[in-house]
């Protein structure tokens, strides 16, 4: 790898974590200084939230990811993102949101392959949350992918993505939230092929007694790239939100329907709420 290039990614992780404290520190001084006390309208937001990209509440968390592949081959990501959100009236919302990923690469039974691991593409988004009423909101943002990651652990691409949502509480307890995310790549780095698909996920999450939620998810993707190429999954997640401390977990396993090198995907989140 050229000296430039490991310079402009090393200059773009000192940037992207200095704008991450200097975001995070205030949040904190808040968050020691709030009530321990939570409403229960805020403990529901807090359990749909994991689901649903119009409810933006202020957050960290880690986000550990797994993928198992028929090769033997295994890819684990550790994320630690941040969402920071204020109201900007009572029907709107305003958020921006950061994503650090580091990745390991562990080889599998093809020949030249090998383990790696190193940074990954960071990437940074704002979007915009509305509520029409007690039971429909939407939102819209737009995020932007770099190409930060070491060797081969990125997508090797400028990537902005636009997305939208929209959520219907059906019930107290029941959530519908549907959503789309629009990729295509406008600068393409170490020959790296372009990139134009869409993605689209509809979720379905049902809250349980003592803040526990339970979500089952179909995805689709198109690939413009790719002759329209379409495939198909599904995702069921089981999340645990506390009461008196503003936590949550949560444990997901993803799946092909169109078969493909990918055996499976399992998310591990924990997540902290400032209140």
């Amino acid at each position: 790898m050229a000296p430039a290039t490991i310079h402009m990614k090393r200059a773009m992780l000192i940037i992207f974590s200095v704008a991450a404290v200097a975001v995070l520190t205030p949040t904190m001084s808040l968050a020691e200084s709030a009530s321990v006390g939570a409403t229960e309208q805020t403990i529901m937001e807090e359990v749909k939230a994991q689901e649903d990209p119009t409810i933006l509440k202020r957050r960290v968390w880690s986000d550990t990811e797994w993928n198992k592949y028929n090769d033997g081959r295994h890819d684990i990501e550790e994320t630690l993102g941040a969402l920071w959100a204020w109201r900007l009236s009572d029907s709107q919302d305003w958020g921006v949101r950061l994503k650090v990923p580091y990745k390991f690469n562990i080889a599998g039974d093809e020949a030249g392959d090998s383990n790696e691991q190193g940074l990954g593409d960071i990437k940074l988004a704002m979007g915009t949350a509305f509520r029409f009423s007690k039971s429909w909101r939407t939102a819209v943002g737009v995020e932007m992918r770099f190409p930060s990651a070491d060797d081969d652990l990125g997508s090797n691409a400028w990537r902005p993505q636009l997305f939208g949502t929209v959520a219907w509480d059906v019930t107290q307890r029941l959530t519908l939230s549907p959503s789309f995310e629009y990729n295509k790549s406008v600068a393409e780095v170490h020959g790296a092929a372009p990139q134009n698909f869409l993605e689209m996920y509809f979720p379905a999450t049902y809250v349980l007694p003592r803040y526990w939620a339970v979500t089952a998810r179909y995805e689709a993707k198109v690939d413009f790239e790719n002759d329209d190429y379409w495939t198909h999954s599904a995702k069921f997640a089981i999340t645990k939100q506390f009461k008196l401390q503003p936590l949550s977990f949560s444990v997901s396993i993803k799946k092909s329907f169109d078969g493909g090198d990918k055996e499976f995907q399992i998310n591990f989140l924990t997540t902290y709420y400032f209140r």
